[in-house]
């Protein structure tokens, strides 16, 4: 296998759109993303795009176990509202969490919250 050169391309690029739309998972309001870089795989013609972006993601919520569940839902509320303030200020325009707790999944996808669950599976590369 021969490895492929590498580059950016504008998120105009005719023929990436036209790979994109075809992929029906494709959602094409991320091309406007302000931190969207389009790369390309190519050796003498493109081989494969891919759309890269900023999220921020949500990491462990940890909640007083004496706490109401109405100060439980606030803290959240409020928290999520100073994370969707910090992400927009970085031109940030998705914000992940990864739901294990049956009740901040409850809280999280309340109308008016602004939460929905995926339906794809998630994985992570760290990297060191």
């Amino acid at each position: 296998m021969n490895q492929l050169k590498l580059a950016f391309v504008p998120v105009s690029d005719e023929i990436a759109r036209g790979w994109l739309d075809r992929v029906p998972e494709f959602d094409s309001g991320i091309l406007a993303y302000p931190t969207t870089r389009l790369l390309c795989a190519y050796n003498s013609h493109p081989v494969g795009f891919l759309p890269v972006h900023k999220a921020a993601i949500l990491e462990t919520l940890a909640l007083n176990p004496e706490a109401s569940n109405e100060d439980k839902a606030q803290a959240m509320r409020d928290l999520v509202k100073a994370a969707t303030l910090t992400a927009s200020s970085d031109g940030i325009k998705e914000i992940y969490f990864l739901g294990t707790d049956k009740h901040v999944i409850d809280i999280a996808t309340k109308p008016g919250v602004g939460f929905e669950e995926l339906p794809w599976k998630i994985y992570r590369m760290k990297l060191t």
